[in-house]
This record gives structure tokens, C-alpha cells and sequence, in this order.
């Protein structure tokens, strides 16, 4: 009966029912349930982006089990990704290519990463480490599939263009970034215009062309009774001050960005709206610390009311792209779309969604201090009991030095503080009598910082490690 029950599923899963093998693996008693059941549920609940729902099932699975099963880190690698916490995710592949190198979907898996995080040494490397072992499926994800991207009809076309020029101003040339500088004319599934600053509307905008030919997302395998049919374009502006060279120079990164959008919409059968959001883990270019954006309706305000209508009937929806910080990302996470647009309107005095170089970060922390390990990618490392507050300083998660000497002393009275004191070591007297210098953290974060402190941290009160000219923690006392 069992192993009729799980080719019934692998059939419903071949057949993309995801929400029916949900329903049918939920329904089992708990004592029915194997670790295949678990994986298979996992994975069944990450294709219908239920990301939490899969790493809490993975969970279940015994702890020695799950250890050296590479099914295991290869679904909880796939959910991470999933909730764009990229740094867990390359951890997860990584440990999977550890138990079988041979295996091809962890390389895949770090090839998406490093090509949503824009780190194309690593893409190239994985890359090339994915098509030794398969190159037809490293192909069928990222092969040249420009061909396969739906397009506008000529008439369609005609109607964006007219839109675009009528609302943003006459562009000025197709600006698809790194391109231009061999061909500024070629053309894609999917170009991107410059218009520049007019009486109007004094800042430049870059606008696709090309996106909204997707007809929409239409997921009912995985979204039962609920279809969306939403077509979108994308549109960026920046300052007017820059001359058109600084303009190709510096923002060249921002064509790249929203075609990777407008191909990923089709590819992934996926849709974009106002408030949404993606986190790259790392910055998005080498002119700016960016790493993420926020995508604002831009129809909300004049002269952008007017709808552009297609001859089929629907609707182009203009979204606004506005590139964020970390701590942003984060606070949007946390707090919402609504309120991280208020916030970023009460701090920048003049439109918030120019896209500036080095605008100011508008969610920092009250001390204006930037955490060189960013808050999404801090990992769960530390299973502790008992209070877990601690003291850092600065030179170590601002400046992002290692822990040169750590301490504990007699907790601090009523409080959740574990003792425990972190310096780099090289703190002198007159830094650490500024208390601007340190900051209270949970010792989870400091982890993220070292791991090394981690088999050390259960020592008792009066303990104190240094770490010598080799790396190595040695016992000061």
C-alpha cells in the first residue's frame, strides 16, 4: 500500500498537482509518514512558493537522517532560495555536492544564486561545473532562450511606443546597457529606452519595452481557481544633473535589472505588482551598495493616470523600479510596502524614487551604523539556553573584523545578557571608553560574525580566549 501511495504522488507530482499531493500527504497519520513523504511534501510545497511550510516539514525529518541525505539539503537549498536567502541556499548546495559531487541539481541550484546576486565569477564557475555533469539541463535553464520569450505584435508595439512617448517623453536611443557599447541599435524580445529630462519631467527615464507581452501568469496546477492575466512594464528615473555619458557609464546596471526581470516573469510563470520585492544578498553593481528593489505604481500620481490599452482589451500596468538597501529590504519585510514608501518619503525631501548613486539609506539603525554582516543573512547557528545578549564592538560588526578576544563576565542584573564580551583586540583604551563603539547583540549574530567562537561559548563566568598569530583561540587565563 505504501509504495502505491508514493507512485500515485510521484504521478500527481509529475503532473504538477502540487496542491493535491499537499492535500493527500496531509491527510496521512503521523506515524505514517518516511522520510521520502517528508521530501516529497517539501518539495511539493515549494513549487507552490510555500517556503516556510517546506523548511518546517524538512524539520520533521530525524536529525541523523536528514544529515548525509542529500535530498534533504538539495529541498531545504531550494526553499532558502525561495525566500531569497541566498546565503543559507549556497550553504544547503554546497553540502549537497560535499555528500555527491556528480550530482547536477546543487550546481544548478548555486548557478540561479549567483546569477540573481550578480556574482558572475562563481555563476561562470558553477556553470561550468553543471555542464560537465548535464549540459542539456543547464541549457534548459540557462541556455540562450531569448526565442522563447513572447513578444509584442507590431501593432501592439506601435500602441507602447506611442504610450512611452506621450507620457515620458521621446526616447533618445535603446539603451539595453552592456550592449550598447558594441551595437547601441541591437534590438531584444525585450529593449529598454532612454528619454531624457524635459521641461515636464526634469530627470531621465529608462523604460522597457517588450515585458508586457507576457500575457500573464496563469498557475492553476499550483494556485487552484485563481488566475492572473497582468501585464506590466517597467520604468526607471534618474537625475537630470548627470550628462548622457555618466548616465550610460553609471547606470548601465539598470537595463540589465529590469530585462532580467522581464525574462524571469516568463521563464519562472511568475508575475510582478506593486510592492513586491527581490533581495540580491549582495550589491547589485560596482557603483552602488544596492542590493534589492521594490517595485512602486507609478500610476498613483500625475501625469502617469492615463491606461495604456492593448487592441486585445487588457491593460499595460507602468511599475516604477526603486533600487534598496539591505536595512530597507528588511524593514520592508518587517513593516510592509506602505509603510517603508512613508518612511522613505519623510527622509528624502525630493521625490523618493529617483534613483541616484549614493542616495541615503533611509533605514539604518539610530546610530547611522551599516552591519557588515546584513541582517537577512544571518543564519540560525546556536541552539542556547538562557539569556543571550552580549557586547560587540564596532571594529567587529561594522568594520568586519574577526573576534581577537572574547570574555565573560557576571551577567548583568535582570537582564537576558549571557556574560559574554567580543572585541577584535585591538581596541585601545580611549575606543573603549566611548560607548558609541559597542552595541548589544544576540549571540546567534555574533556567530554569524566568527563561527569560531561558537565551541566556546559554554564556558563558564571568568572565562577569557585570545586567538594567536595562527587563528587560533588560546586560553588567556
Amino acid at each position: 500500500m505504501e509504495n502505491e501511495f508514493l507512485f500515485e504522488m510521484d504521478e500527481l507530482m509529475n503532473e504538477g498537482k502540487f496542491y493535491e499531493v499537499i492535500e493527500r500527504i496531509s491527510e496521512l497519520d503521523e506515524d505514517d509518514f518516511n522520510t521520502e513523504l517528508h521530501l516529497m511534501l517539501a518539495h511539493a510545497l515549494s513549487q507552490c512558493a510555500q517556503y516556510h511550510e517546506a523548511i518546517n516539514t524538512l524539520k520533521d525529518i530525524d536529525e541523523d537522517t536528514a544529515c548525509d541525505d542529500i535530498g534533504y539539503h538539495l529541498e531545504m537549498a531550494g526553499a532558502l532560495f525561495g525566500l531569497h536567502h541566498y546565503r543559507a541556499a549556497v550553504k544547503e548546495a554546497k553540502t549537497c555536492i560535499d555528500i555527491d559531487e556528480t550530482c547536477v541539481e546543487p550546481w544548478l541550484l548555486l548557478c540561479l544564486v549567483y546569477q540573481e546576486t550578480g556574482n558572475d565569477s562563481q555563476f561562470d564557475y558553477a556553470s561550468e561545473k553543471a555542464k560537465e555533469l548535464d549540459e542539456d539541463a543547464w541549457n534548459n535553464i540557462f541556455g540562450d532562450r531569448s526565442d522563447e520569450l513572447e513578444i509584442y505584435q507590431p501593432e501592439e508595439t506601435q500602441i507602447v511606443i506611442e504610450f512611452i512617448g506621450k507620457h515620458f517623453g521621446t526616447p533618445v536611443c535603446i539603451f539595453n546597457g552592456e550592449a550598447d557599447q558594441e551595437n547601441e541599435k541591437q534590438a531584444y524580445p525585450i529593449n529598454c529606452v532612454l528619454i531624457r529630462p524635459d521641461i515636464d519631467n526634469n530627470f531621465y527615464k529608462i523604460v522597457s519595452i517588450g515585458i508586457g507581452a507576457y500575457s500573464g501568469y496563469d498557475n492553476s496546477n499550483t494556485m487552484p481557481d485563481h488566475q492572473v492575466s497582468h501585464r506590466i512594464e517597467i520604468a526607471a528615473f534618474l537625475p537630470a544633473e548627470y550628462s548622457l555619458d555618466e548616465i550610460k557609464k553609471n547606470f548601465a546596471w539598470i537595463p540589465k535589472v529590469i530585462r532580467q526581470f522581464g525574462e524571469m516573469l516568463q521563464f519562472e510563470n511568475s508575475w510582478l505588482a506593486a510592492g513586491h520585492s527581490i533581495s540580491y544578498g549582495n550589491s547589485m553593481d560596482d557603483h552602488v551598495s544596492y542590493n534589492g528593489v521594490i517595485f512602486n505604481d507609478i500610476f498613483m500620481e500625475s501625469p502617469y493616470r492615463e491606461k495604456c490599452i492593448l487592441p486585445c482589451g487588457e491593460e499595460v500596468e507602468f511599475l516604477g523600479l526603486i533600487p534598496l538597501y539591505e536595512e530597507e529590504m528588511m524593514y520592508k519585510i518587517e513593516h510592509g510596502y506602505p509603510d517603508l514608501l512613508n518612511r522613505m518619503m519623510s527622509k528624502i525631501h525630493e521625490r523618493f524614487d529617483i534613483i541616484t548613486l549614493n542616495r541615503p539609506n533611509t533605514c539604518l539603525n539610530d546610530t547611522g551604523k551599516k552591519w557588515s554582516v546584513p541582517r537577512s543573512s544571518l543564519e540560525n547557528l546556536l541552539e542556547w539556553t538562557g539569556g543571550d545578549g552580549c557586547y560587540a564592538t564596532d571594529r567587529i560588526t561594522v568594520d568586519g573584523c574577526r573576534v581577537g578576544f572574547m570574555y565573560r563576565e557576571l551577567p548583568e542584573h535582570d537582564t537576558l545578557d549571557s556574560g559574554w564580551r567580543f572585541l577584535a583586540g585591538d581596541e585601545d583604551e580611549d575606543y573603549m571608553n566611548d560607548i558609541n563603539n559597542m552595541d548589544i547583540f544576540k549571540l546567534n549574530t555574533i556567530c554569524n560574525y566568527d563561527p569560531d567562537i561558537i565551541e566556546y561559548l559554554e564556558s563558564p563566568v571568568g572565562s577569557a580566549y585570545y586567538r594567536d598569530k595562527k587563528g587560533v583561540f588560546r586560553r588567556a587565563n
